[in-house]
C-alpha cells in the first residue's frame, strides 16, 4: 500500500492526503537516507531524521548537507518525495572551510653537536653521522 505512494510521482500534498484518507502513515525509515535535491537540481545532502514540533504541530526534515553541516527543511518547502526529496527552492550551502591545524606546532629542528647537521627534534640519532642525540 505504501509502495503505491512512492511508485508514482505525486506532489507531497497528494501523498499526505492519500495517507490521511486511508489512515496510513509513511514510516520515517522510508524517508531517512533519501537524497535531497533543490529546485535547481543541485544535490543538497541526505535526510538524517524527521523533526517534530509538537506545540506548533509541524514537521521538518533534518538534512546532513554535502558540506557536512545540518539544516532543517520545513514540510512546506518540499515539492515531492518519490525516489528523492525534491525541494521547492534553491538551497545555498555554506562553503567548506579548511580545517585548522590540530595540536601544537612541531618543535624546531636541533643541531647535531658532533657534525652540525640539522636534525628533527624527535630524532634519537643524527641521520648524517649516526651520533646518539640526547
Amino acid at each position: 500500500m505504501i509502495r503505491d505512494i512512492y511508485s508514482t510521482r505525486r506532489p507531497i500534498e497528494e501523498v499526505v492526503s492519500m495517507t490521511e484518507k486511508k489512515g496510513e502513515f509513511v514510516p520515517t525509515q522510508k524517508i531517512m537516507g533519501m537524497q535531497v535535491i533543490d529546485s535547481k537540481g543541485s544535490s543538497v545532502g541526505s535526510v538524517k531524521d524527521v523533526g517534530v514540533n509538537v506545540v506548533e504541530k509541524k514537521f521538518n526534515l533534518i538534512v546532513t548537507t554535502r558540506t557536512r553541516s545540518e539544516i532543517h527543511v520545513s514540510w512546506d518547502e518540499i515539492q515531492s518525495i518519490v525516489d528523492v526529496v525534491l525541494l521547492r527552492k534553491e538551497i545555498e550551502l555554506p562553503k567548506i572551510s579548511e580545517a585548522a591545524p590540530v595540536g601544537p606546532p612541531p618543535p624546531p629542528p636541533m643541531t647535531c653537536p658532533n657534525c652540525g647537521a640539522s636534525v628533527v627534534a624527535t630524532a634519537r640519532f643524527c641521520p648524517k653521522c649516526g651520533n646518539k642525540l640526547k
